[in-house]
């Protein structure tokens, strides 16, 4: 019996899982009386629950079908649009023990004891709540698109319409392809043009769901809706807790999914010897293929420096941090869940090049991959828990979320104004305040373009609270002026330009914004084709070759160019997407960035993006310093630093006494300065310091050895 494609098992294990969901937050419910418990556990989390904390906020679900397609697409280089986080992760030894010692529960209490302004907490929590919205939203739309992909209409289902869509986009990768390699007619170069004008504005897709629907409204709006009021009912019952029991259970569910592909997918293929066998040569290099137009060692730097500024002013440090019982747990359950992702990262780049034997023939879509070997690989009952873990696989980052955001409109906005009510009403004011958040997700999740674009702004815009962070912790001389000045500006660059620009049709037609890159014919590693080896440049098909590859040019200030009316080959062109303002300021001030590479234009983005707040921060700064820092505010702001030196002791007693001698004895920790007598408070590493940096390099080093050793089995 099929419901929705689905076999009935499948069905009910989905249901079950649903409905464990639930009944975990009615669990969690029990210890929780007061904000205290509702917003951060209680500050009581061990071990175990900060490492799922962790791994759960840091596992998206919809990683997995996203890392297998690049690596299906490009071959094992793919891996980089999601490993890249790796260099990241040893940071995290000492990031998470400075929001543990912040000793705060929201982002923006932090940003009140540093600066005593109430209405640049208020700005700061109103750019958090858009900020954290957007984060909802990907995740919503993350889901929808990979549960989508999971729940396929069979062909002979399509209407008209549908096969058409399926059709032309068989057509336009196959076109793409040929375009690749320089082998396209003018002819056929035309056609291409104009099926790549349509892909761009989602007029024709791979395939067709159960969920192209409407009742009303779309069936992805219906998605959002039962998704959302599933993930509301728990956290609203559980809180905080309720979101790290089931990050434990979407946890397991992801690593068995990740795990039960690999044997069956290696069974079916003949082993790793297979996969060798299977799978063109070039496919199993990391660098030096077709990829590197995309992942050059620059365009990953800039990436991962931006993506790491933006991650220290990320809304729920505070949470996740906050919730240990001290810094050593924290410290653990961040790193032990960083470090278990990346190990998953390398299980679906295997997964990706599985996919590549099985499929010999390719996909229309790349992200189709993972599904398909889902559908072909699992029986009734293991698809179902495929599809659980899919699905789970957001909504404790999502009840995370949610609960961060009632904790700074709660606190930050709602309590200095509403003074005196009881510990019984503040918490019934949180709760009604994460339904409000993930109501208004669902409306943000229905009109959003896509996710990599939500995640993409996220990233990019939150880049400045990021700074505004780690200048807060180590810089004296950092100033509220100087920050709402930046602030300001950073939203009217960053948040409002590139998406109002595109509004004008001046801006999004004219030829000076329409600049492309040149084409360019790179020289890569590729698999051997039957003409390669008739001409003599390779012993058999599929031999790693150096072959030509031609790149296409890219728009330079906007993310993609199209034809008004793509069916109409004489039509003028347009930009579509974000304007890309970054490569537009560099254009400004003399850059060639029209003379860049695919890879350049990515690094010069996200350059500015990660360089540009620490900048306006530091000018402003010393144009229009603090003039309100008196004895007292000085004092404060000692004892401030001073805080932020004092280990965490336990119990909480405990650590009161130590925080209010710091407040007292200001100077207690100046032993510790690594630049006395300046306005930088960075300290002296200490033995454990230097062995847990390096330690966590070294953890780097072998996790790359590993992905290489894997590579070379059964070579």
């Amino acid at each position: 019996m099929l419901i929705f494609g689905l076999h009935i098992l499948d069905v009910l294990v989905i249901l079950f899982f649903l409905g464990l969901v639930l009944g975990l937050g009615w669990w969690a419910s029990r210890s929780v009386k007061e904000e205290k418990d509702f917003y951060l556990g209680g500050r009581s989390f061990g071990k175990v629950l900060q490492f799922f904390l962790n791994f759960g906020n840091m596992t998206d679900s919809s990683g997995a079908p996203t890392t297998s397609a690049e690596v299906f697409r490009t071959g094992a280089g793919g891996i980089w649009i999601a490993l890249q986080t790796l260099f990241i992760t040893p940071f995290f030894w000492f990031s998470t023990v400075w929001y543990r010692r912040a000793r705060v529960v929201t982002m923006a209490d932090l940003v009140f004891e540093r600066f005593r302004s109430k209405s640049l907490v208020s700005f700061y929590v109103a750019f958090n709540v858009y900020v954290s919205l957007l984060l909802l939203a990907f995740g919503n739309v993350a889901s929808y698109k990979v549960a989508k992909a999971m729940i396929v209409k069979p062909p002979q289902e399509y209407s008209e319409a549908n096969k058409t869509s399926v059709q032309e986009y068989a057509e336009y990768s196959q076109l793409k392809t040929q375009s690749s390699t320089g082998r396209l007619s003018p002819e056929h170069s035309e056609r291409f043009h104009v099926l790549d004008s349509k892909k761009t504005r989602g007029e024709i897709n791979s395939f067709v769901s159960y969920f192209d629907f409407s009742w009303g409204v779309s069936g992805r709006t219906w998605f959002f809706i039962g998704y959302t009021l599933i993930v509301a009912i728990y956290i609203t019952l559980g809180g905080l807790k309720a979101a790290a029991v089931t990050d434990a259970l979407q946890g397991l569910l992801i690593l068995a999914f990740t795990v039960m592909m690999i044997p069956m997918g290696l069974m079916s293929i003949g082993g790793f010897k297979g996969l060798h066998q299977g799978a063109p040569e070039f496919m199993f290099h990391l660098f030096g293929t077709v990829a590197a137009s995309d992942y050059a060692w620059y365009s990953i730097l800039a990436i991962t420096f931006t993506s790491m500024i933006q991650i220290f002013g990320m809304f729920n440090n505070m949470s996740n941090a906050g919730s240990a019982k001290d810094e050593n747990t924290a410290r653990f359950g961040q790193l032990a869940g960083a470090f278990t992702k990346r190990f998953v990262i390398i299980a679906w780049m295997l997964c990706g090049l599985i996919a590549v034997v099985m499929f010999p023939g390719g996909l229309s879509d790349p992200e189709n991959a993972w599904g398909q070997m889902a559908t072909k690989l699992l029986m009734p009952g293991l698809l179902g828990l495929m599809i659980s873990g899919i699905l789970l696989g957001h909504m404790p980052a999502v009840g995370s979320y949610a609960i961060s955001i009632a904790a700074l409109i709660g606190r930050n906005l709602y309590e200095p104004f509403v003074t005196g009510k009881s510990k019984e009403h503040y918490l019934k004011v949180g709760q009604f305040l994460v339904l409000a958040t993930l109501a208004t997700s669902v409306v943000i999740s229905a009109n959003a373009a896509g996710a990599v674009k939500l995640i993409t702004t996220v990233i990019t815009v939150n880049a400045f609270p990021g700074a505004v962070v780690l200048l807060i912790f180590f810089w004296r001389k950092l100033s509220a002026p100087a920050v709402w000045i930046s602030f300001v500006l950073w939203i009217v660059l960053i948040g409002i330009v590139p998406t109002v620009a595109p509004k004008f049709e001046s801006l999004r037609r004219s030829p000076s914004f329409l600049v492309q890159n040149q084409e360019r014919s790179i020289e890569a590693i590729a698999g051997a084709t039957e003409q390669d080896v008739t001409a003599g440049r390779a012993a058999k098909v599929g031999d790693s070759i150096s072959k030509p590859y031609i790149i296409q040019p890219v728009p330079v200030f906007y993310e993609s160019i199209a034809r008004i009316n793509p069916s109409d080959p004489a039509a003028p062109m347009e930009g579509v997407g974000r304007f890309q303002v970054e490569t537009y300021m560099l254009h400004l001030i003399g850059v060639p960035v029209q003379n860049f590479n695919k890879a350049g234009i990515l690094a010069a983005r996200w350059g500015v993006d990660g360089i540009l707040p620490f900048v306006m921060l530091m000018l402003f700064s010393y144009l229009f310093p603090d003039r309100r820092l008196g004895a007292d505010a000085q004092r404060r702001l000692d004892g401030f630093f001073a805080k932020m030196k004092t280990p965490v002791a336990t119990p909480p007693e405990a650590d009161e006494r130590e925080v209010a001698l710091s407040y007292e004895k200001p100077d207690r920790f100046d032993y510790k300065k690594l630049f006395p007598g300046t306005n930088w408070e960075f300290s002296k590493w200490t033995p454990s310091d230097f062995l847990g940096f390096f330690g966590c390099w070294v953890i780097v080093l072998l996790i790359l050895g590993m992905l290489w050793l894997l590579l070379q089995l059964g070579k």
